[in-house]
Protein backbone atom coordinates (compact mmCIF):
# COMPACT_ATOMS: atom_id res chain seq x y z
CA UNK A 1 0.00 0.00 0.00
CA UNK A 2 2.78 2.46 0.47
CA UNK A 3 4.28 1.86 -3.09
CA UNK A 4 0.90 2.06 -4.15
CA UNK A 5 0.56 5.57 -2.21
CA UNK A 6 4.06 7.03 -3.59
CA UNK A 7 3.21 5.86 -7.24
CA UNK A 8 -0.63 7.87 -6.64
CA UNK A 9 1.79 10.77 -5.49
CA UNK A 10 4.17 10.88 -8.20
CA UNK A 11 1.87 10.59 -10.71
CA UNK A 12 -0.60 13.45 -8.80
CA UNK A 13 2.42 15.54 -8.99
CA UNK A 14 2.40 14.67 -12.89
CA UNK A 15 -0.81 15.58 -13.15
CA UNK A 16 -0.36 18.92 -11.99
CA UNK A 17 2.69 19.63 -14.00
CA UNK A 18 1.18 19.00 -17.28
CA UNK A 19 -2.47 21.05 -16.20
CA UNK A 20 -0.29 24.32 -17.00
CA UNK A 21 0.93 23.03 -20.92
CA UNK A 22 -0.53 20.68 -23.62
CA UNK A 23 1.34 17.10 -23.28
CA UNK A 24 4.98 17.69 -25.64
CA UNK A 25 4.75 14.09 -26.51
CA UNK A 26 4.54 10.61 -25.74
CA UNK A 27 7.12 11.04 -22.60
CA UNK A 28 5.12 13.40 -20.56
CA UNK A 29 1.65 11.35 -21.05
CA UNK A 30 3.20 7.89 -20.52
CA UNK A 31 4.01 9.30 -17.52
CA UNK A 32 0.39 9.27 -16.67
CA UNK A 33 -0.70 6.13 -17.27
CA UNK A 34 0.52 5.05 -14.00
CA UNK A 35 -2.37 8.28 -12.69
CA UNK A 36 -5.15 6.33 -15.21
CA UNK A 37 -3.78 2.81 -14.38
CA UNK A 38 -3.88 3.37 -10.29
CA UNK A 39 -6.81 6.00 -9.93
CA UNK A 40 -9.65 4.39 -12.52
CA UNK A 41 -8.58 0.92 -13.72
CA UNK A 42 -10.57 -1.04 -11.16
CA UNK A 43 -10.88 -4.99 -11.90
CA UNK A 44 -12.79 -5.70 -14.30
CA UNK A 45 -14.79 -8.29 -13.06
CA UNK A 46 -17.94 -9.23 -10.65
CA UNK A 47 -16.82 -11.84 -7.71
CA UNK A 48 -17.93 -15.25 -8.70
CA UNK A 49 -21.02 -16.61 -10.59
CA UNK A 50 -24.02 -14.02 -11.63
CA UNK A 51 -27.30 -14.99 -12.70
CA UNK A 52 -28.11 -15.47 -15.59
CA UNK A 53 -23.75 -16.80 -15.44
CA UNK A 54 -21.83 -13.87 -17.26
CA UNK A 55 -20.31 -15.73 -20.24
CA UNK A 56 -18.24 -12.45 -21.25
CA UNK A 57 -15.17 -13.92 -19.16
CA UNK A 58 -16.03 -17.34 -18.28
CA UNK A 59 -15.00 -20.87 -20.00
CA UNK A 60 -18.08 -22.98 -18.62
CA UNK A 61 -20.00 -24.26 -21.87
CA UNK A 62 -22.70 -21.77 -22.69
CA UNK A 63 -25.07 -25.38 -22.37
CA UNK A 64 -24.92 -26.84 -18.78
CA UNK A 65 -24.42 -30.74 -18.90
CA UNK A 66 -27.62 -32.82 -18.50
CA UNK A 67 -28.51 -33.90 -14.66
CA UNK A 68 -27.98 -37.51 -13.92
CA UNK A 69 -30.66 -39.83 -13.03
CA UNK A 70 -31.67 -39.19 -9.37
CA UNK A 71 -31.49 -42.47 -7.64
CA UNK A 72 -33.46 -41.89 -4.02
CA UNK A 73 -31.68 -42.64 -0.55
CA UNK A 74 -28.54 -42.41 -2.44
CA UNK A 75 -25.80 -39.45 -3.04
CA UNK A 76 -26.28 -37.65 -6.51
CA UNK A 77 -23.17 -35.94 -8.31
CA UNK A 78 -21.79 -34.33 -11.82
CA UNK A 79 -18.91 -33.74 -12.78
CA UNK A 80 -17.97 -31.45 -16.00
CA UNK A 81 -14.28 -30.50 -17.56
CA UNK A 82 -14.46 -28.13 -20.57
CA UNK A 83 -11.36 -27.52 -22.53
CA UNK A 84 -11.63 -23.65 -25.06
CA UNK A 85 -9.84 -21.78 -27.44
CA UNK A 86 -11.31 -17.92 -27.71
CA UNK A 87 -10.51 -15.67 -30.59
CA UNK A 88 -11.03 -12.62 -28.78
CA UNK A 89 -10.89 -8.63 -30.67
CA UNK A 90 -10.05 -7.11 -27.07
CA UNK A 91 -8.45 -9.44 -24.42
CA UNK A 92 -7.70 -6.71 -22.22
CA UNK A 93 -11.54 -4.94 -22.19
CA UNK A 94 -9.68 -1.42 -22.67
CA UNK A 95 -10.67 1.57 -24.81
CA UNK A 96 -9.19 1.89 -28.64
CA UNK A 97 -8.91 5.27 -27.94
CA UNK A 98 -4.89 6.41 -28.12
CA UNK A 99 -5.80 9.49 -26.14
CA UNK A 100 -7.89 10.07 -22.99
CA UNK A 101 -8.82 12.80 -21.08
CA UNK A 102 -7.35 13.55 -17.86
CA UNK A 103 -9.04 16.43 -15.45
CA UNK A 104 -7.40 18.00 -12.56
CA UNK A 105 -10.43 20.84 -11.69
CA UNK A 106 -8.45 23.68 -14.44
CA UNK A 107 -10.09 21.88 -17.78
CA UNK A 108 -9.84 18.39 -20.24
CA UNK A 109 -6.32 17.77 -21.01
CA UNK A 110 -5.59 14.89 -24.17
CA UNK A 111 -2.95 12.46 -22.46
CA UNK A 112 -1.70 9.90 -25.36
CA UNK A 113 -2.47 6.24 -23.49
CA UNK A 114 0.38 3.95 -23.03
CA UNK A 115 -0.44 0.94 -25.98
CA UNK A 116 -0.20 -1.67 -23.17
CA UNK A 117 -3.72 -0.35 -21.45
CA UNK A 118 -5.26 0.27 -25.24
CA UNK A 119 -7.38 -2.60 -26.79
CA UNK A 120 -5.74 -5.35 -28.85
CA UNK A 121 -7.01 -8.86 -29.75
CA UNK A 122 -5.38 -12.15 -29.58
CA UNK A 123 -6.18 -15.88 -28.82
CA UNK A 124 -7.32 -17.07 -25.49
CA UNK A 125 -6.69 -20.83 -24.14
CA UNK A 126 -8.85 -21.94 -21.25
CA UNK A 127 -9.81 -25.01 -19.32
CA UNK A 128 -12.19 -25.03 -16.71
CA UNK A 129 -14.33 -27.49 -14.17
CA UNK A 130 -17.30 -27.86 -11.72
CA UNK A 131 -18.60 -30.64 -9.38
CA UNK A 132 -21.54 -31.28 -7.25
CA UNK A 133 -22.61 -33.54 -4.61
CA UNK A 134 -26.17 -33.89 -3.18
CA UNK A 135 -26.48 -36.19 -0.17
CA UNK A 136 -29.96 -36.66 0.47
CA UNK A 137 -30.86 -36.32 4.54
CA UNK A 138 -34.82 -36.19 4.57
CA UNK A 139 -37.77 -36.63 2.03
CA UNK A 140 -36.89 -34.04 -0.80
CA UNK A 141 -34.39 -32.37 1.47
CA UNK A 142 -30.58 -32.67 -0.23
CA UNK A 143 -27.28 -31.61 1.26
CA UNK A 144 -25.39 -29.45 -1.73
CA UNK A 145 -21.64 -29.48 -2.08
CA UNK A 146 -19.97 -27.85 -5.09
CA UNK A 147 -17.22 -26.58 -6.14
CA UNK A 148 -15.80 -24.41 -9.84
CA UNK A 149 -13.06 -23.53 -11.28
CA UNK A 150 -11.35 -21.94 -14.65
CA UNK A 151 -8.47 -20.51 -15.55
CA UNK A 152 -8.24 -18.02 -19.04
CA UNK A 153 -4.88 -17.89 -20.51
CA UNK A 154 -4.20 -14.66 -23.02
CA UNK A 155 -0.79 -13.43 -24.60
CA UNK A 156 1.18 -12.20 -21.58
CA UNK A 157 -0.22 -11.59 -18.33
CA UNK A 158 -2.49 -8.61 -18.09
CA UNK A 159 -5.49 -10.04 -18.94
CA UNK A 160 -5.38 -13.76 -17.45
CA UNK A 161 -8.08 -14.81 -16.11
CA UNK A 162 -8.77 -17.31 -13.26
CA UNK A 163 -11.68 -18.06 -10.70
CA UNK A 164 -12.55 -20.62 -7.97
CA UNK A 165 -15.73 -20.67 -6.18
CA UNK A 166 -17.12 -23.31 -3.72
CA UNK A 167 -20.00 -23.92 -1.94
CA UNK A 168 -22.32 -25.50 0.71
CA UNK A 169 -26.14 -25.71 1.27
CA UNK A 170 -29.82 -27.01 1.59
CA UNK A 171 -31.65 -28.15 -1.49
CA UNK A 172 -35.65 -28.41 -1.42
CA UNK A 173 -37.68 -30.39 -3.93
CA UNK A 174 -41.15 -30.47 -3.49
CA UNK A 175 -42.22 -30.85 -6.86
CA UNK A 176 -43.48 -28.22 -8.39
CA UNK A 177 -41.19 -25.75 -5.99
CA UNK A 178 -37.49 -25.86 -5.82
CA UNK A 179 -35.62 -23.82 -3.12
CA UNK A 180 -32.06 -24.08 -2.24
CA UNK A 181 -29.34 -21.73 0.30
CA UNK A 182 -26.00 -21.89 0.28
CA UNK A 183 -22.62 -20.34 1.51
CA UNK A 184 -19.65 -19.85 -0.61
CA UNK A 185 -16.12 -18.60 -0.43
CA UNK A 186 -14.59 -17.71 -3.37
CA UNK A 187 -11.24 -15.84 -5.21
CA UNK A 188 -10.80 -14.32 -8.55
CA UNK A 189 -7.28 -13.60 -9.74
CA UNK A 190 -6.68 -11.11 -12.82
CA UNK A 191 -3.48 -10.23 -14.34
CA UNK A 192 -2.00 -12.60 -11.49
CA UNK A 193 -3.42 -10.15 -8.78
CA UNK A 194 -6.61 -11.70 -6.26
CA UNK A 195 -8.93 -8.91 -7.75
CA UNK A 196 -11.63 -10.48 -5.53
CA UNK A 197 -11.84 -12.82 -2.47
CA UNK A 198 -14.19 -13.25 0.53
CA UNK A 199 -17.66 -15.17 0.89
CA UNK A 200 -20.92 -14.57 1.08
CA UNK A 201 -24.95 -16.54 1.07
CA UNK A 202 -26.92 -17.03 -2.27
CA UNK A 203 -30.55 -18.27 -2.47
CA UNK A 204 -32.91 -19.66 -4.89
CA UNK A 205 -36.33 -20.77 -5.51
CA UNK A 206 -38.21 -21.64 -8.38
CA UNK A 207 -41.77 -22.25 -9.29
CA UNK A 208 -43.92 -24.08 -11.70
CA UNK A 209 -46.33 -21.86 -12.36
CA UNK A 210 -47.86 -23.28 -15.64
CA UNK A 211 -47.22 -26.28 -17.91
CA UNK A 212 -43.89 -25.83 -19.34
CA UNK A 213 -43.79 -22.56 -17.30
CA UNK A 214 -41.48 -21.46 -14.09
CA UNK A 215 -40.72 -18.39 -12.32
CA UNK A 216 -37.57 -18.17 -10.26
CA UNK A 217 -36.17 -15.90 -7.75
CA UNK A 218 -31.94 -15.89 -7.15
CA UNK A 219 -30.57 -13.65 -5.13
CA UNK A 220 -27.12 -13.41 -3.38
CA UNK A 221 -25.11 -11.10 -0.95
CA UNK A 222 -21.61 -11.08 -0.77
CA UNK A 223 -18.00 -9.50 1.22
CA UNK A 224 -14.92 -9.10 -0.43
CA UNK A 225 -11.05 -7.80 -0.33
CA UNK A 226 -8.99 -6.78 -3.30
CA UNK A 227 -5.06 -6.62 -3.65
CA UNK A 228 -6.01 -4.08 -6.34
CA UNK A 229 -6.09 -2.08 -3.51
CA UNK A 230 -8.22 -0.58 -0.53
CA UNK A 231 -10.87 0.97 -2.90
CA UNK A 232 -12.09 -2.30 -4.20
CA UNK A 233 -12.91 -4.11 -1.22
CA UNK A 234 -16.49 -3.87 -0.32
CA UNK A 235 -20.00 -5.49 -0.42
CA UNK A 236 -22.29 -6.67 -3.24
CA UNK A 237 -25.36 -7.68 -3.91
CA UNK A 238 -27.82 -9.26 -6.40
CA UNK A 239 -31.46 -9.97 -7.57
CA UNK A 240 -32.64 -12.21 -10.38
CA UNK A 241 -36.26 -12.57 -11.04
CA UNK A 242 -36.28 -15.21 -14.32
CA UNK A 243 -38.99 -16.69 -16.59
CA UNK A 244 -38.58 -19.91 -18.46
CA UNK A 245 -41.00 -21.35 -21.10
CA UNK A 246 -41.36 -24.18 -23.76
CA UNK A 247 -43.10 -22.65 -26.76
CA UNK A 248 -43.12 -25.95 -28.86
CA UNK A 249 -41.03 -29.59 -28.57
CA UNK A 250 -37.70 -27.73 -30.23
CA UNK A 251 -38.04 -23.75 -28.63
CA UNK A 252 -37.71 -22.50 -25.34
CA UNK A 253 -37.13 -18.87 -23.96
CA UNK A 254 -36.09 -17.52 -21.05
CA UNK A 255 -35.74 -14.00 -19.51
CA UNK A 256 -35.51 -12.20 -16.59
CA UNK A 257 -34.49 -8.71 -14.80
CA UNK A 258 -31.78 -8.16 -12.43
CA UNK A 259 -30.60 -4.93 -10.11
CA UNK A 260 -26.80 -5.48 -8.67
CA UNK A 261 -25.35 -2.99 -6.50
CA UNK A 262 -21.53 -2.38 -5.32
CA UNK A 263 -20.90 -0.95 -2.26
CA UNK A 264 -16.79 -0.30 -2.10
CA UNK A 265 -14.87 1.52 -0.48
CA UNK A 266 -14.13 4.42 -2.96
CA UNK A 267 -17.68 5.83 -3.56
CA UNK A 268 -16.39 6.81 -7.33
CA UNK A 269 -16.49 2.77 -7.83
CA UNK A 270 -19.92 1.96 -5.77
CA UNK A 271 -22.63 1.56 -8.30
CA UNK A 272 -26.34 0.10 -8.94
CA UNK A 273 -27.30 -1.80 -12.23
CA UNK A 274 -30.21 -2.33 -13.30
CA UNK A 275 -30.74 -4.55 -16.24
CA UNK A 276 -33.02 -6.96 -18.45
CA UNK A 277 -32.31 -10.54 -20.59
CA UNK A 278 -33.52 -12.39 -22.89
CA UNK A 279 -32.56 -16.22 -24.44
CA UNK A 280 -34.11 -18.54 -26.98
CA UNK A 281 -32.98 -22.22 -27.43
CA UNK A 282 -33.97 -24.19 -30.59
CA UNK A 283 -33.07 -27.85 -31.33
CA UNK A 284 -32.04 -28.01 -34.57
CA UNK A 285 -33.01 -31.75 -35.98
CA UNK A 286 -31.88 -34.86 -33.54
CA UNK A 287 -28.08 -33.89 -34.20
CA UNK A 288 -27.72 -29.74 -33.32
CA UNK A 289 -28.78 -27.23 -30.75
CA UNK A 290 -28.61 -23.73 -31.48
CA UNK A 291 -29.20 -20.60 -29.26
CA UNK A 292 -29.52 -16.64 -28.80
CA UNK A 293 -29.24 -14.13 -26.29
CA UNK A 294 -29.38 -10.81 -25.75
CA UNK A 295 -28.96 -8.20 -22.89
CA UNK A 296 -28.52 -4.92 -21.79
CA UNK A 297 -28.00 -2.64 -18.63
CA UNK A 298 -27.81 0.60 -17.08
CA UNK A 299 -25.19 1.50 -14.66
CA UNK A 300 -24.75 4.49 -12.40
CA UNK A 301 -21.84 5.38 -10.06
CA UNK A 302 -21.71 7.27 -7.11
CA UNK A 303 -19.39 9.55 -7.23
CA UNK A 304 -16.62 11.02 -9.59
CA UNK A 305 -13.44 9.21 -10.53
CA UNK A 306 -10.57 11.20 -9.90
CA UNK A 307 -9.01 12.75 -12.66
CA UNK A 308 -11.39 11.28 -15.22
CA UNK A 309 -14.37 13.07 -15.14
CA UNK A 310 -16.16 16.01 -12.73
CA UNK A 311 -19.22 13.86 -12.85
CA UNK A 312 -19.89 10.15 -11.90
CA UNK A 313 -19.19 7.51 -14.38
CA UNK A 314 -22.58 6.27 -16.34
CA UNK A 315 -22.83 3.54 -18.58
CA UNK A 316 -24.81 1.64 -21.33
CA UNK A 317 -24.00 -2.30 -21.09
CA UNK A 318 -25.01 -4.26 -24.30
CA UNK A 319 -24.03 -8.11 -25.26
CA UNK A 320 -25.05 -10.22 -27.87
CA UNK A 321 -24.41 -14.16 -28.14
CA UNK A 322 -24.95 -16.60 -30.71
CA UNK A 323 -24.43 -20.68 -30.25
CA UNK A 324 -24.00 -23.86 -31.76
CA UNK A 325 -23.31 -27.46 -29.84
CA UNK A 326 -23.97 -30.63 -30.84
CA UNK A 327 -26.56 -32.76 -29.00
CA UNK A 328 -24.53 -35.59 -28.12
CA UNK A 329 -21.07 -36.35 -27.61
CA UNK A 330 -19.63 -36.72 -30.55
CA UNK A 331 -16.28 -38.45 -30.01
CA UNK A 332 -15.02 -40.43 -26.18
CA UNK A 333 -18.08 -38.80 -24.36
CA UNK A 334 -16.69 -34.81 -25.77
CA UNK A 335 -19.37 -32.23 -26.84
CA UNK A 336 -18.14 -29.44 -28.63
CA UNK A 337 -19.43 -25.95 -28.98
CA UNK A 338 -19.19 -22.75 -30.68
CA UNK A 339 -19.80 -19.23 -29.60
CA UNK A 340 -19.46 -16.03 -30.85
CA UNK A 341 -20.33 -13.16 -28.32
CA UNK A 342 -20.41 -9.04 -28.48
CA UNK A 343 -19.98 -7.29 -26.18
CA UNK A 344 -20.36 -3.20 -25.66
CA UNK A 345 -19.99 -0.83 -22.99
CA UNK A 346 -20.48 2.81 -23.77
CA UNK A 347 -19.41 4.92 -20.95
CA UNK A 348 -19.48 8.87 -20.17
CA UNK A 349 -15.77 8.56 -19.57
CA UNK A 350 -13.61 7.29 -23.14
CA UNK A 351 -11.11 5.59 -21.12
CA UNK A 352 -14.28 2.84 -19.95
CA UNK A 353 -15.93 2.66 -23.84
CA UNK A 354 -15.05 -0.30 -24.93
CA UNK A 355 -16.43 -3.18 -27.29
CA UNK A 356 -15.52 -6.84 -27.91
CA UNK A 357 -15.95 -9.90 -30.41
CA UNK A 358 -15.27 -13.65 -29.45
CA UNK A 359 -15.40 -16.14 -31.17
CA UNK A 360 -15.10 -19.61 -29.00
CA UNK A 361 -14.51 -23.16 -29.51
CA UNK A 362 -15.19 -25.45 -26.23
CA UNK A 363 -14.74 -29.28 -26.23
CA UNK A 364 -16.84 -30.20 -22.78
CA UNK A 365 -16.58 -33.61 -21.27
CA UNK A 366 -19.46 -34.13 -18.50
CA UNK A 367 -19.45 -37.40 -16.37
Amino acid sequence: MRRRAARLFLTGACVVLAASAPPSGPRLGYALDGLIETAALSPPVHPGEQYPPAGQDRTIATVPAPAPTPHPGHPDWTLSVDASVTADSNVTNSTDAKTVLVDDGSGPIPVPLDPNLRQRSGLGYGLSAAGSVKLPVADGLAVDLAADGYYLDYPGTTADDASVTASAGLDLDRGKNQASVEVIAFDRWYAGISAMAGGGVRAHYRREVGEGQHLALYLDARIFESDYGEPFGGKQANAYLAYDVVLDPTLTASGGVYVRRDWLRDSGFSSTEVGAYGNLIHYLGPNFTGGISLGASRAWFDAPVAFLSPDPRRDWRYYASLYLTTRHPVLMGITPSLTYTYSRTSSSILYYRADRHRLRLGLQRSF
